[in-house]
């Protein structure tokens, strides 16, 4: 006998639910939703009596945190899934895990948990290792069988996004790390409690193998407490609906959000496909040396993706092209790809508060084995792979805002790239007290993109992540105890310009306050000096590059003793060590992630979230917006003149006939500077067939052509000979 419905082992409820949708093409098989019919307004409320219980459970938990990511930047979810896996309900926050939770209960369905370590009342299970569903091990699950009169009818899920992993490099966010053996603190699927408690010997592995013990002691009480306050909601629901209703109720839910869904990209959308490219870098030559050989090198990552939009309204993502895995962080394995990129898709087309797994009933994809998103070396390193997965959202983003765009959509219509700052740091204070910490704010938040009728707003907004919170830097400090933020402000110029242009990145700087015996810092920035994803649409600029910027041994401590003021952003730094007022032995830049880098006393840590794309030629932007623009300090005069073609007087009010005479000559120097599209090409292949490439190019290069597609696509642009090869 199972522990499921009529006697069904998990393991049969699981291959029962794929095998129905596969024959059927509906969710669980139901061509009719009789419960939704029979009761439309009942069903509506046993709904969202499931969605509150939820929200009930992730406020009542986080107040166990001490961790701000959990706190107050919305970095964690609580859900409700049915016995098959299948995330019925959820609370605000990390909402793309969602996905992640039908191939967790797959994979403890498949190991055959029912009757090794067997499935309880009561009993607490966590995991955090992607090969078993989760994203990355900073993402830590923490879920509850939930049993109504000898059954299993649901699962209750906690998670959240840890401070520290214990990995190579501290924080949560690790940009090194070659295999999982390096990756941090990372456990499969394990029973860490009984009788709605967990072990105390579960909390021994948090404080041996993490940094921050006590934030991830605390975060893991505030994940079991969740799943219980909400396992005791559920079961109340239970008893006021009933255990049949219930179970055919959750099942009804996934089926109609999936017909809902259907159903809009039919409406909105245009058949067809579209595709996408994104390159980004990973770079570990003459960085780890001779510790890891086959890391000691370069990559160029080729990000390609073929969104095909059916006539039946489901999607179709082809990733063949995408690059090899590899010995380096950024592998991922197919839970995270949908995880992630399922936060593309909910702002396009599935924007309600009851989302659930449905997205997976309706988008298939196409992962090459022995790429990086499908590594078949079961050590690959994936304490980051959701950095490398992240450009794919823009994928729905763009490709989406495309299909709208063709209907006449316009406001609708919003391409984004991905732009993201996060940091890990740990240290040793005077005393001998060790410490860790991190912020993620600007992991969450970035400006927007601008539309075919308006700018980018002004502020940072969560785009990618629905219910995200940038967070207050006050909380975050008692994390570090050493960094004292001077500086969070929107940056002047540090947007896409265009006729309409993006909204300006937001960054910080922070003054580096007696760090005792050591203190590294270790960050993550999403476009990796390769620009963005997203370029500007119909003849605009794209967006910036992230910036990270450190000024080593300044003279900021003596300045601040003399009364002087500070800098506040990466950009007044620079001209204030130009200008000699600030004096500094080193400065390092990255436009991407940065190895562990030692601070000191007085040293300066600035950062910067890019900004996304403009839209419309900048010599077309309205003479008003230039001027608002200057009133409020968003452009320079220098930018307005040099990029927009605009000149006004010092009061900022715009030379209507200096303007257009100025446009005039830009407009020319264009025409002047223009190749033919045919000279270009014979110019390019050129290169091509003489392989004039720097080795990170040619390597991705001859990566690439191991896949036929790709192989084909380049073969044909180039009219390369059959002999040509890589």
């Amino acid at each position: 006998m199972g522990i499921c419905y009529q006697g069904k082992t998990l393991k049969h409820i699981v291959d029962e639910r794929e095998r129905l949708h596969k024959e059927t093409n509906y969710a669980y098989g139901l061509e009719k939703l009789a419960l939704v019919e029979e009761d439309p307004a009942k069903f509506m409320r046993f709904q969202m009596r499931l969605v509150s219980a939820c929200i009930n459970a992730r406020e009542t938990a986080k107040l166990i945190s001490a961790n701000p990511m959990s706190m107050v930047q919305g970095e964690l979810l609580f859900m409700l899934a049915n016995a098959e896996g299948d995330v019925i309900s959820a609370s605000y926050g990390l909402a793309g895990h969602i996905q992640c939770m039908p191939f967790i209960v797959e994979s403890i369905a498949n190991l055959g948990f029912e009757d090794d370590p067997g499935i309880n009342e009561g009993d607490i299970f966590s995991v955090n290792d992607p090969l078993y569903g989760p994203p990355h091990n900073a993402d830590c699950y923490t879920f509850l069988p939930v049993y109504y009169k000898g059954e299993l009818v649901s699962w209750t899920v906690g998670l959240n996004h840890i401070v520290d992993v214990g990995g190579i490099q501290p924080g949560g966010l690790g940009v090194i790390s070659p295999s999982v053996f390096t990756d941090g603190f990372t456990y499969p699927p394990t029973k860490t409690g009984e009788n709605f408690k967990q072990h105390k010997w579960w909390d021994l592995h948090w404080k041996r193998r993490t940094r921050t013990e006590m934030f991830n002691v605390l975060d893991d009480k505030m994940r079991a407490a969740g799943v219980v306050v909400l396992n005791d909601r559920i079961c109340e629901i239970i008893d006021e609906f009933g255990a049949d209703y219930y179970r055919q109720g959750l099942k009804e839910i996934i089926e109609r959000e999936r017909r809902v869904l259907v159903q809009r990209i039919k409406t909105q959308s245009v058949p067809g496909k579209y595709t996408y490219l994104q390159l980004s870098a990973v770079n570990y030559k003459g960085t780890l040396g001779r510790l890891w050989p086959a890391s000691n090198r370069n990559w160029i990552i080729h990000k390609f993706g073929e969104l095909s939009i059916r006539p039946d309204g489901t999607l179709l993502t082809d990733l063949e092209g995408l690059t090899s895995e590899g010995e380096f962080h950024a592998n991922a394995y197919e839970p995270a790809v949908r995880m992630l990129t399922s936060l593309g898709m909910w702002p396009m087309f599935a924007y309600t508060e009851t989302i659930n797994s449905s997205l997976l009933y309706m988008t298939d994809w196409n992962i090459p084995p022995g790429s990086m998103f499908n590594p078949q070396n079961p050590w690959a390193g994936t304490v980051m792979g959701l950095g490398a997965v992240a450009g794919y959202i823009y994928l729905f983003h763009n490709t989406i805002s495309y299909a709208y765009f063709s209907r006449g959509f316009l406001e609708e219509t919003f391409p984004q790239d991905g732009t993201a700052i996060g940091y890990g740091m740990a240290g040793m204070l005077g005393d001998g007290f060790q410490w860790a910490g991190g912020d993620m704010c600007l992991l969450t938040c970035q400006s927007e993109a601008a539309t075919p009728d308006h700018d980018g707003i002004e502020a940072s907004v969560c785009s990618p992540n629905p219910a995200a919170d940038m967070g207050e830097m006050e909380i975050v400090e008692f994390l570090m105890p050493t960094q004292v933020n001077i500086g969070r402000k929107l940056i002047q110029d540090y947007c896409g310009h265009g006729k309409f242009r993006g909204g300006l990145g937001i960054g910080g700087l922070q003054f580096v306050n007696q760090p005792g015996r050591s203190l590294v810092i270790n960050a993550f920035a999403a476009t990796d000096g390769m620009g963005a994803c997203a370029m500007g649409r119909s003849g605009a600029y794209p967006g910036t590059n992230d910036i990270i910027m450190f000024a080593h041994g300044t003279n900021m401590r003596e300045l601040l003793e003399q009364g002087h003021a500070y800098p506040t952003d990466f950009r007044e730094v620079l001209a204030w060590i130009k200008e000699g007022k600030l004096k500094a032995e080193s400065v390092e830049t990255f436009k991407g992630p940065t190895p562990t880098i030692p601070c000191g006393d007085g040293d300066l840590y600035s950062f910067a979230a890019g900004s996304r794309g403009g839209w419309g030629d900048v010599l077309e932007r309205p003479y008003n917006l230039v001027e608002q623009d200057l009133e409020y300090g968003w452009i320079s005069p220098h930018v307005t003149r040099g990029v927009y073609g605009v000149i006004t007087d010092d009061n900022g009010k715009v030379n209507v006939e200096e303007s257009e005479q100025l446009r005039k000559l830009l407009r020319n120097r264009r025409k002047e500077r223009s190749v033919d599209a045919k000279e270009w090409w014979k110019q390019e292949r050129q290169v091509v067939l003489g392989k004039k490439w720097h080795e990170d190019i040619y390597n991705m290069f001859a990566d690439n052509c191991n896949y036929e597609k790709f192989r084909n696509q380049f073969y044909g642009m180039w009219q390369l000979p059959e002999d040509y090869a890589l």
